[in-house]
């Protein structure tokens, strides 16, 4: 019933076009893809195709529509609506950044015989095990990971490619590309020639607070464990006397979401580690890109990155710098890919002390050697060779040899 409602609020509030859409070589699904996309997309011809109901502004209709419409439609009206305006529109390739989609794995087990289903990946993919761990503690009723379908996924790396086989996850084609959020920060540090200090704190602590975990997983004690994180990296920083920047996550300009965040750290710190943390904030304050960047700009500029989870924690390590992933969570989904000295369990303060100045104080070579696996496993990186430039050539290869990739 709520997912009827919802399309009768679609209808009301969306302008009716009486036309099909016009065909174009490349469609971008999700328009919430587009932002990371914009440093190349604007070379090819492309048609954004929305997809959040939030988000559609505009419904297309004609008699053929329909026709594709009643064609593909098998209970779910948004699905059968894409797929037919897919049809329509006859893309070469259809590229999505929101690489966890399962309304784009859908439409690709429809129709990847006519077009190539390109997935970029955009963030660290515990997707997987989450589902998983929802399914397990009877949160939901089936597995949703199974629902995973993805015909060429451009990945961060080898450990992608590993995790996804080991769960029997549906992917034909696996490349490794490297994070193109990562590289958007690269480019954006080169083309407005930013000199960052590369030790101008001492810890950068990242937020990613694990608001309604406990409800949405089943698990009663991720919520307060995680926030000894936290409390360690705040005690740790005015034992020993360490400049802290703490990168927060949730932008000034959504004041819900940034509110939710704050209150968390109120609800689980003592008033002196609230006004600390606070106080050696890196604050996102709108939708600037010096804004948006700020995280990677904190993280770059100090020694040690410390964090519970984060993709930004595989970020730095594939480029070069030290990190610390320190977890309390009552699950292992959380859990780093790399085992070694970068990563640290449910240990006590003098545990987490030792760790981490033992991390603070090693050369570069020497942290990297006591890792237990290549520190480019988790994300593909090379500063010689953008992640852009790779994903162009990707794109291009796909856009102009379309029939030999539909036949393989």
């Amino acid at each position: 019933m709520k997912r009827y409602f919802s399309i009768l609020k679609l209808f009301l509030k969306s302008k009716f076009i009486f036309k099909n859409p016009s065909k174009h070589a490349l469609v971008i699904f999700d328009d919430e893809s587009f932002e990371d996309l914009k440093n190349f997309i604007y070379n090819y011809d492309f048609f954004i195709l929305q997809s959040r109901i939030e988000n559609i502004n505009k419904i297309y209709f004609s008699f053929k529509i329909l026709k594709y419409f009643l064609k593909n439609f098998n209970g779910n009206i948004m699905t059968a609506y894409l797929a037919s305006l897919l049809e329509i529109i006859n893309p070469k390739v259809v590229l999505t950044n929101i690489d966890n989609s399962l309304k784009f794995c859908d439409l690709a087990r429809i129709l990847d015989k006519k077009m190539n289903f390109l997935a970029i990946q955009n963030a660290s993919r515990w997707d997987i095990d989450e589902y998983k761990l929802r399914y397990k503690n009877n949160k939901t009723k089936t597995d949703r990971s199974k629902k995973f379908y993805i015909p060429n996924f451009l990945c961060f790396g080898q450990f992608e490619i590993d995790h996804y086989k080991k769960h029997g996850i549906e992917v034909k084609n696996f490349f490794k590309v490297g994070s193109l959020r990562l590289a958007n920060f690269m480019h954006y540090i080169r083309e407005n020639k930013i000199k960052l200090k590369q030790s101008a704190y001492d810890i950068c602590l990242i937020s990613v607070p694990p608001l309604q975990k406990n409800v949405t997983y089943g698990e009663k004690d991720i919520e307060k464990n995680y926030a000894d994180t936290i409390k360690y990296t705040i005690k740790f920083c005015m034992k020993n006397n360490m400049k802290l920047i703490f990168a927060q996550k949730r932008n000034k300009k959504h004041p819900t979401a940034n509110k939710a965040e704050l209150n968390y750290y109120k609800k689980h710190l003592t008033n002196d580690e609230y006004e600390y943390l606070i106080i050696n904030s890196a604050v996102k304050k709108g939708d600037s890109s010096s804004s948006k960047y700020s995280s990677y700009i904190a993280m770059k500029q100090s020694k040690v990155t410390v964090c519970a989870w984060s993709t930004m924690l595989r970020e730095n390590l594939c480029t070069g710098g030290k990190i610390l992933c320190c977890n309390f969570l009552p699950t292992n989904v959380w859990d780093f890919p790399i085992e070694g000295i970068c990563s640290i369990r449910n240990c006590t303060y003098q545990e987490f002390e030792e760790r981490l100045l033992q991390i603070y104080s090693m050369p570069e070579k020497d942290y990297f050697s006591k890792l237990s696996k290549d520190k480019c496993y988790t994300i593909e990186y090379d500063e010689k060779v953008s992640t852009i430039d790779i994903l162009k050539r990707r794109i291009d290869y796909f856009l102009n040899n379309s029939e030999h990739q539909k036949n393989n």
